[in-house]
């Protein structure tokens, strides 16, 4: 089924994105983005057509927009076309924050997006919502050209599932940057921690829950190595509360098992 795209924004989720559906021979017509020359060197990557003025996007079947939540309604306000789906790529944001007269709908890729790293678009669960079967179907045929997993979800589920993604995958990178932090303070080389973290990674990867790959002395009960790790992070009020609120945690969820 032929489908012509113009992608709203010029970010790492419309970069991601547009080489995804590319690469699966979607027709991407054009680039639009508020600034122009990230639009031009976007959309010059791949010989795509590019604008900075909304009043000058090009027909399509579907508009997606990849835009920071907060710009979601503006733009989409402004898409000048009744006959065709506009979507949004948010977790978090809800169907109804498209204002327009067209067919609404929403296409979150779940993945965490940086311009120079390489994905694989396949193994990216995407989750679709629409106001009709037709488009529903339509945005599932659309996810299934680039991955080999979509979902159905309506807004209040997909928040939770982008809430998760959160904890799995922001707040845990900001660990690593804690952990980097106290290295390059103490002239320790964080790849030392490497294949500790790989090894974490990989074990859930072998099927074993989050809950059963737990080890620490958190997880112990080992109190003295607690007190020792806290007795280092008196001088850091903040750290001193996060691993206390982390390890508090980790000893409620195990307290039955001690």
């Amino acid at each position: 089924m032929h489908i012509d795209v113009v992608i709203l924004g010029a970010g790492n989720v419309a970069y991601h994105l547009t080489r995804a559906l590319l690469e699966n021979t979607v027709n991407v017509v054009q680039i639009f983005n508020r600034t122009l020359d990230k639009a031009q060197n976007f959309a010059n990557e791949y010989n795509i057509d590019y604008t900075d003025k909304i009043s000058e996007i090009v027909k399509a079947d579907i508009y997606i927009i990849c835009t920071a939540d907060k710009a979601i309604s503006e733009i989409s306000y402004y898409v000048p076309f009744e006959d065709c789906l506009v979507v949004h790529t948010s977790g978090s944001t809800p169907l109804s924050a498209l204002k327009g007269k067209y067919r609404k709908g929403v296409f979150y890729p779940l993945q965490t997006f940086s311009r120079k790293r390489a994905l694989e678009y396949d193994k990216i669960p995407f989750f679709i919502e629409a106001e009709n079967k037709n488009d529903e179907n339509t945005l599932l045929n659309l996810a299934n050209r680039i991955s080999d997993e979509a979902y159905i979800v309506d807004s209040n589920k997909r928040l939770q599932i982008h809430m998760t993604g959160i904890w799995a995958n922001n707040f845990t990178n900001h660990l690593f940057y804690i952990a980097n932090e106290i290295c390059r303070k103490q002239d320790i080389s964080f790849a030392i921690l490497k294949p500790l973290i790989k090894e974490t990674v990989e074990k859930i990867n072998d099927d074993i829950s989050p809950y059963d790959a737990q080890t620490g002395p958190a997880k112990r009960n080992d109190s003295l190595v607690i007190q020792k790790h806290l007795s280092i992070l008196e001088s850091d009020s903040n750290l001193y509360q996060l691993y206390s609120l982390l390890t508090n945690s980790i000893l409620n969820t195990y307290n039955d098992k001690l």
